[in-house]
C-alpha cells in the first residue's frame, strides 16, 4: 500500500510496568502495526521490559521521561516526533500522556483513551475520547462532553494456545485463579476467607503488590497455607488459564475486568463480583456467576452451584465463549478502532 494512503497514528502511554490499560495497550500495538493501512509510531514513559517487548515486533517506538504534568522536556521532545513524524492522529493513553499534547499542530487529530473514571481535566487538549466500556463513556458524558466526540470500543485479549493443560493430580481437586494487583481494590483476600470451607478447592495468586504478605499471613493464620500458591507476576498467564477450573474476579473497583474476557476466550468459567465492569460483562448463570461484592458466603455458594451443575457450567463456557468471539476478539475490535480513525480523518 502506498505510504501516502496510510493513516499515521503517533500511540503514546505514560504507564506503569504492568496494569489492564498498560497491557491492552501492548497488545494493541502490535496488533495495530500489522495492519497495512497504518503506519504507527510508539512513544513510550522509559520501560526496559515494555521497550523490548514493542521492539521485539518490529514497532517504531522511542521512550520518554513522563515525569509529570509539567515536564516541559517531555512535552517539548513529544512536540519535536510529532513535527518530524507530522501524524493524521495522536492516540493517548491515560492522564499523563493526555495532558501534554496542548503544543501539537492544530492539524493533528487528537485522541484520548481512558480505560477508568479519570479527571477529565486530564483531557481537555483531546478533540475526541474512546473509552472501553459504556459505563464509562456515560460517565464521560456526564461530565460535560459532547456525546458525538466519545466513543465505545472493547478491548480484545491475548490468547497462547501454546501451552497444553497438565493433567491433575487428582480429579476432585478444583484450581481456582486469580489474577491482578495485589491491591485492596482487588479484594483477593475475600477468596483465601472462603477456602475453609471449600474442601476440594485450591487458589493460584498471580501478581504483584504490597499485600502479597498479607495473603500469605492470611493463609497461615486460616490454617490452608498449603491450598494457596502465590506466584510473582508472569509474562504469558496461558498456561494458568489452562490449568485453572475457574476464574475468581472478587473486586472491589474494577471498571472493566480484562481477566474476565481473557478467561472466556480460554472456556474457563468466570465467577465475579457483581460491580462496575464485571456486573456489566456477566449475565448471570448465563456467561457466569455474580456474588455481592466481599460477600464471602454468596461467593461459596456460586462455586458451588455451578461446580455441582455440569449443564450449568457448559452453559456458561458456551455462552461467555460467543461473547468474547463476538465482542471481544483482536479482529472485531482492531476493525473498529480503524474505522473510527478513517471516519474522523476524513
Amino acid at each position: 500500500m502506498e505510504k501516502n494512503s496510510q493513516i499515521k497514528i503517533v500511540n503514546v502511554i505514560s504507564g506503569s510496568n504492568y496494569g489492564g490499560a498498560e497491557n491492552f495497550f501492548e497488545r494493541f500495538s502490535i496488533a495495530l502495526n500489522k495492519e497495512s493501512d497504518i503506519m504507527q509510531k510508539v512513544i513510550i514513559r522509559k520501560n526496559k521490559r515494555r521497550y523490548n517487548l514493542l521492539a521485539k515486533n518490529g514497532l517504531d517506538i522511542e521512550e520518554l521521561g513522563f515525569n509529570g504534568k509539567w515536564d516541559l522536556f517531555t512535552k517539548k521532545s513529544l512536540k519535536k516526533k510529532c513535527d518530524i513524524f507530522q501524524p493524521d492522529i495522536i492516540l493517548t493513553w491515560m492522564n499523563r500522556a493526555s495532558y501534554l499534547i496542548s503544543d501539537l499542530d492544530d492539524s493533528i487529530i487528537k485522541i484520548g483513551r481512558l480505560g477508568g473514571y479519570y479527571n477529565i481535566k486530564n483531557y481537555i487538549y483531546c478533540d475526541y475520547l474512546i473509552a472501553n466500556t459504556e459505563d464509562i463513556k456515560n460517565f464521560i458524558i456526564s461530565k460535560g462532553w459532547d456525546p458525538k466526540k466519545v466513543f465505545c470500543i472493547n478491548n480484545f485479549v491475548a490468547k497462547n494456545e501454546k501451552y497444553l493443560p497438565q493433567k491433575k493430580k487428582s480429579v476432585n481437586e478444583k484450581t481456582l485463579l486469580g489474577l491482578g494487583r495485589f491491591h485492596e481494590n482487588k479484594a483477593f483476600e475475600i477468596i483465601i476467607n472462603a477456602l475453609p470451607k471449600l474442601k476440594d478447592f485450591k487458589l493460584i495468586l498471580i501478581g504483584e503488590g504490597n499485600l502479597k504478605n498479607y495473603y500469605q499471613y492470611e493463609s497461615q493464620r486460616l490454617g490452608i497455607s498449603h491450598k494457596v500458591k502465590i506466584i510473582d507476576w508472569v509474562e504469558d498467564v496461558s498456561k494458568y488459564y489452562l490449568l485453572a477450573d475457574y476464574l475468581i474476579c472478587p473486586s472491589r473497583i474494577e471498571p472493566l475486568g480484562n481477566i474476565i474476557i481473557e478467561a472466556w476466550s480460554y472456556k474457563l468459567p468466570v465467577v465475579a463480583s457483581n460491580i462496575m465492569g464485571p456486573k456489566r460483562l456477566i449475565k448471570h448463570k448465563i456467561n457466569g456467576m455474580k456474588f455481592e461484592v466481599e460477600n464471602v458466603d454468596d461467593l461459596i455458594s456460586c462455586l458451588n452451584e455451578i461446580n455441582s451443575n455440569r449443564t450449568l457450567k457448559k452453559k456458561i463456557v458456551e455462552n461467555a465463549y460467543k461473547d468474547y468471539q463476538k465482542k471481544f476478539s483482536k479482529d472485531v475490535v482492531i476493525k473498529k478502532f480503524k474505522e473510527l480513525f478513517k471516519r474522523l480523518k476524513k
